[in-house]
């Protein structure tokens, strides 16, 4: 099964139409064409900084000593792209005031907006602050005061 972002339009009420469900999980098309993916998600920064690692690294290919370095540089770059990419894309929607409001397990990405539909409209939700801190942490359930789950790029730890 696959996580998914739920992140709610700024200022609309969960859920609404406009929310946006990001897969948290490989990019395909971020591999294979990293620059021109992160152009289509409107990640401008990111895009600029992968277009001048790419030159770099075909200009270094090119070489006939570097030929290996400039093929790893091009490699590395596709695949940090590709598992990145997607949490780069939540993260610039978060600071353009887009607000995290679950994150589900499940398989496709209408199932995950019909289960955040389903808990949001449900008596016992309680409200999106309380259940997602500012930033992308949320309380961890049953921890009394403290603890805060989180993540070193794909490694959940716990911070107390």
């Amino acid at each position: 099964m696959t996580s998914y972002l739920v992140l709610a339009s700024p200022g609309a009420r969960t859920p609404d139409e406009r929310s946006v469900v990001i897969a948290d999980r490989f990019a395909w098309l971020a591999f294979i064409a990293p620059v021109i993916w992160l152009l289509f998600n409107r990640l401008w920064l990111e895009a600029l900084a992968a277009a001048l690692v790419t030159v770099a690294a075909g200009l270094l290919a090119g070489s006939l000593d570097l030929t290996a370095a400039g093929l790893t540089i091009g490699l590395a770059l596709q695949l940090i792209v590709a598992l990145e990419g997607r949490t780069w894309r939540a993260a610039a929607l978060e600071r353009r005031g887009w607000r995290l409001v679950d994150v589900v397990e499940t398989e496709d990405a209408d199932t995950a907006f019909e289960i955040h539909a389903a808990r949001a409209s449900s008596p016992e939700a309680s409200p999106a602050p309380e259940t997602v801190r500012s930033g992308r942490t949320p309380l961890m359930p049953g921890r009394a005061g403290g603890g805060h789950a989180g993540s070193i790029g794909l490694v959940p730890v716990e911070r107390t």
